[in-house]
C-alpha cells in the first residue's frame, strides 16, 4: 500500500530559520507518526535556505505539492504569500487541505518551550 503524501505549508520568510527547521521537525514527525502518511517538508526541498531562491523554492515546493494527497496548513499559514499560493494550487487541483486543530497547536507550544528550557 503507498503511504499518502501530506504537504506541510507553513510561512518560511521573516523567521528565523532554526524557528521554522523546529517548528517544520515537529509537525513531519507528527504526520509520519501516523499510519499511512508521509510528510513533505519543503525546508527539505534540496534548494539551499539563502536568501534570493524564493522563486526557485516556490517551483520546487509547487512541484512537490502536486505530488501530495493533501495539504496540512501549519501555524501563521495566512500570514504568508507562499502559503497561501499554495492551499489555492491545492483547492483547484482537488488536493485535500487540512487546518491545525486547538488540541495540537496546544501540544506544539508545549513541546517548544520544553526545547527550551
Amino acid at each position: 500500500m503507498m503511504k499518502r503524501r501530506v504537504y506541510l505549508s507553513g510561512p518560511i520568510t521573516g523567521y528565523e530559520l532554526t524557528e521554522r527547521q523546529l517548528a517544520f521537525s515537529y509537525f513531519e514527525d507528527f504526520v509520519n507518526s501516523k499510519e499511512g502518511f508521509e510528510a513533505v517538508n519543503p525546508l527539505n526541498n534540496g534548494v539551499p535556505q539563502i536568501d534570493g531562491n524564493r522563486p526557485q523554492h516556490m517551483r520546487t515546493d509547487i512541484r512537490n505539492l502536486l505530488e501530495c494527497d493533501y495539504i496540512y496548513m501549519l501555524p501563521d499559514w495566512y500570514k504568508a504569500e507562499g502559503c497561501k499560493l499554495e492551499l489555492d494550487v491545492a483547492t483547484a487541483c482537488g488536493i485535500t487541505p487540512f487546518f491545525i486543530l486547538e488540541e495540537l497547536m496546544a501540544e506544539y507550544e508545549c513541546a517548544i518551550a520544553e526545547d527550551e528550557i
